[in-house]
């Protein structure tokens, strides 16, 4: 799926931002209409709920008016009643109202019949304590009338009062008209959160696709193309992906092509390069026979020095080339390192000799033993002795020692030659030493080289 190049509106109007924008807006557009919807929505729920059940939520006792109509109709018929007919008629009305307080105060101001008993009650009543009673039951819970007893023509038979818990006269088991109106503005706002999690893990979803693909390596070493979106920000970020992913697998194969065609030319010039270089030999071989001046004589040694360089450097890309092609032949075995360096030292101490080099080699008698192959190794050793007579002859010093590096037996090659960065004439030394680490980690081992104006040092050791 390939995305085409889009305007900065459909940009907008295709991004990740847009559509949560459009979310939160249409939100905040129906918050208003929203709640008068939940409002109504919940006092019809209610209205429903208890259609048919009006007698169920009556209140028990009757309204506050009632209640207070009935105390004082009941004061008033017992005017000129003795205190026995008073007491009488309360406890007639406590069996009425049993949830209800009831007592009586007679014209002397002394607490008479209580139902239940009130410890708090004063025994003998002030004016100020019937002013202050009245006073804390105004709007208080719980409910309470005062009534004086015959009416208020006959104030001198005292008063009698009546309290009722005020959850009396609010309708007993019926629902508020907006107890489900919180549960619609839950359930609204739980629609938003579903769906900002909806949309958010979508996004979380294709990421992590994304990343798996980006993870995911597969047989050509490289990502895999991950499926495309929608066209937005991640989708125009996977068409990316997807896009470096082919340009990755184009420069592999352009890579490939070059390898190998640089592995057949070097391959193809090498062996080319065998035959004339041969002829030119036997020519120089010839011409060395006949009578020449000293001067013919000094030509000739250096044309033969110079066929002996191009022949080395021939030999280097023949082994480099079948070194990074995998085709370079080794017998790897459990070897005594120290042996080979002494052969292979011995070998060169001549030319060491000649060039006037100061030689010193310490190595102890006990083997060092690597899993090495002998011909690979001696390889090596001749690469590192060669670099050193070239490049560092004018150090006049070769050191060959064993030692301890990076917490592991270690073989050092220094030398006090003018250091790896300093211009030399002779050509191959890169080349070499590039020969010099493939062999190397194909037997498991690994060169480190310090460098500087004082020396070199070559050290070889195992990479575990």
């Amino acid at each position: 799926m390939k995305f085409m190049k889009q305007s900065p509106l459909q940009r907008f109007r295709t991004s990740l931002l847009s559509r949560y924008v459009l979310i939160i807006a249409t939100a905040l557009v129906f918050i208003p209409v929203l709640m008068p919807a939940s409002f109504l929505a919940s006092w019809a729920v209610n209205r429903m709920l208890i259609l048919g059940e009006q007698e169920e939520y009556q209140l028990p006792y009757g309204s506050a008016h009632d209640l207070e109509k009935m105390w004082h109709e009941q004061a008033h018929a017992l005017a000129g009643a003795l205190p026995e007919e008073i007491d009488a008629r309360l406890t007639e009305l406590k069996a009425k109202y049993p949830d209800a307080s009831l007592f009586w105060v007679d014209g002397e101001g002394s607490t008479q019949l209580q139902l239940p008993v009130q410890t708090e009650l004063p025994e003998q009543w002030s004016a100020e304590d019937t002013i202050a009673f009245m006073k804390s039951g105004f709007n208080a819970d719980p409910y309470t009338v005062v009534a004086l007893i015959g009416g208020s023509q006959e104030a001198q038979q005292g008063f009698m009062v009546f309290e009722l818990p005020r959850s009396y006269l609010t309708p007993q088991g019926r629902p508020s008209d907006s107890r489900f109106y919180g549960l619609f503005m839950a359930l609204i706002f739980g629609i938003f959160i579903l769906l900002s999690y909806v949309f958010f893990r979508g996004i979380r979803r294709r990421l992590l696709r994304l990343e798996a693909a980006m993870t995911r390596v597969g047989e050509n070493g490289l990502p895999s193309p991950t499926d495309e979106g929608r066209p937005d920000e991640i989708g125009r970020l996977e068409q990316a992906f997807n896009r470096m992913v082919h340009q990755l697998e184009e420069g592999r194969q352009r890579e490939r092509k070059e390898e190998e065609l640089r592995k057949n030319l070097i391959a193809n010039l090498s062996h080319d390069l065998r035959t004339p270089l041969t002829v030119l030999g036997s020519h120089l071989y010839s011409m060395g026979k006949e009578p020449l001046s000293p001067q013919g004589r000094q030509s000739l040694s250096l044309m033969e020095a110079k066929l002996t360089d191009l022949d080395h450097l021939i030999d280097h890309l023949l082994s480099y080339n079948l070194l990074t092609s995998g085709k370079y032949a080794l017998s790897i075995e459990l070897q005594d390192v120290h042996r080979i360096v002494r052969e292979s030292a011995a070998a060169w101490y001549p030319v060491w000799e000649k060039t006037g080099m100061a030689v010193d080699i310490s190595l102890p008698e006990e083997p060092l033993r690597w899993t090495v192959d002998t011909q690979g190794f001696r390889r090596v050793l001749d690469n590192l002795f060669q670099n050193v007579v070239r490049h560092a002859g004018s150090g006049e010093y070769v050191g060959i020692h064993t030692a301890r590096w990076k917490g592991r037996a270690a073989l050092i090659i220094a030398d006090h030659g003018p250091g790896l960065n300093a211009a030399s004439t002779a050509k191959g030394a890169g080349l070499g030493l590039a020969i010099v680490e493939l062999l190397l980690r194909e037997m498991g081992l690994r060169l480190d080289a310090e460098s500087s104006t004082e020396g070199t040092r070559f050290v070889i050791y195992p990479a575990s």
